[in-house]
């Protein structure tokens, strides 16, 4: 796996910008809401993106660790091979065999000779790693409205709002053999929300201070088991 790339165009700086932003501001009370906020972001890069049909996701050359980050500018890395293992038991299914809780996340890419920046909005499901090849696939599927979206104030927020005003790059039908080059994938997700996952894991725990230890980072100041990082 190949090291992170860091082109990242001006639409999608804006856009991980106001996720930050509001990733920071999670802490403070929100107004009544069916949904919750997304204070983690998860964020995986690769050098190649392909959806082989209308409901799968291929990343090609995937780097070697995800990035995270939460409220309070915690942030840090975790091995792909443990963030994108969706097999029974691993760090980040859930009882019900569920992975993230099966997450709303943005993929960002370029397609097309004239590299013409785009991005979708997707339900993900069921990743599979192949280290042989060097590839992560997911079971998606295409969300097009903020009623989709499983969290309130995250990055697939912003992009649909960005679209509701013609600002973005929205792709509403997924067509199978479309390819993106230099592809990120930005996963949303709410951390009381995964709580019956670390409750799941042997030697995880959850505290003032963040944390799932475990195999999956996030314990001892967001560093124990498979992940490091840092924050306030």
């Amino acid at each position: 796996m190949k090291t992170m790339r860091f082109l990242v165009p001006l639409f999608l700086a804006a856009c991980v910008t106001a996720g930050a932003r509001d990733l920071q501001q999670a802490q403070t009370p929100a107004a009544s809401t069916s949904k919750p906020i997304a204070d983690l972001l998860f964020v995986l890069s690769a050098g190649k993106a392909t959806f082989t049909d209308a409901n799968t996701l291929k990343l090609e050359d995937v780097t070697q660790t995800a990035q995270f980050y939460g409220s309070g500018a915690r942030a840090g890395i975790i091995p792909t091979s443990v963030f994108a293992n969706g097999t029974a038991g691993a760090s980040y299914v859930s009882a019900d065999g569920e992975w993230l809780n099966n997450p709303s996340a943005t993929l960002f890419g370029f397609v097309g000779e004239n590299k013409t920046q785009t991005s979708y909005i997707l339900t993900l499901a069921s990743p599979k790693i192949n280290d042989d090849d060097e590839t992560v696939t997911f079971s998606v599927v295409a969300s097009t409205t903020s009623s989709a979206v499983k969290t309130t104030k995250g990055v697939a927020n912003e992009v649909l709002t960005q679209a509701e005003t013609q600002q973005g790059y929205l792709q509403t039908v997924i067509q199978p053999g479309t390819e993106l080059r230099d592809p990120s994938l930005f996963v949303d997700a709410n951390r009381e929300d995964m709580k019956p996952i670390a409750q799941t894991k042997t030697f995880w725990w959850w505290g003032p201070g963040w944390g799932w230890g475990h195999g999956g980072g996030w314990g001892c100041g967001w560093g124990c088991g498979g992940g490091w990082g840092w924050g306030k």
